[in-house]
């Protein structure tokens, strides 16, 4: 990961690019999900399902791959994803860390709290 310090308008500007990257990150995160679960309907019934199965395996791998490639995107440019929120992306600045969330049409930019016993 590059490390890297923000100044707040500098933070400012990385907006666009990060709410799309966290609306890549929600899309695919869901269609994992989406994924899994159709693979879990079809497993008990694996050998009448072998073809399906293999293409839902291949599209799975695609899409776990293509969500690792955005973190990695995030990391680039010197922030990183929130493990506990995986839709927020936290932005270290000279004011502190600055968590990018909320609703993906309304993506917003705060401080965060300041986390206790650490």
């Amino acid at each position: 990961m590059r490390s890297r310090t923000y100044a707040l308008k500098d933070a400012e500007r990385l907006l666009p690019l990060l709410r799309a990257v966290r609306r890549e990150l929600r899309d695919r995160t869901f269609e994992v999900a989406r994924l899994e679960e159709l693979r879990e309907a079809l497993l008990p019934s694996a050998v009448a399902h072998h073809a399906d199965l293999s293409m839902l395996e291949a599209e799975l791998s695609t899409q776990r791959r293509e969500l690792r490639r955005a973190e990695k995107e995030v990391e680039t440019l010197g922030c990183r994803v929130d493990q506990d929120r995986p839709l927020r992306i936290v932005v270290p600045s000279t004011d502190g860390d600055l968590a990018i969330d909320g609703d993906l049409s309304k993506t917003t930019m705060r401080r965060l709290p300041l986390r206790q016993g650490v």
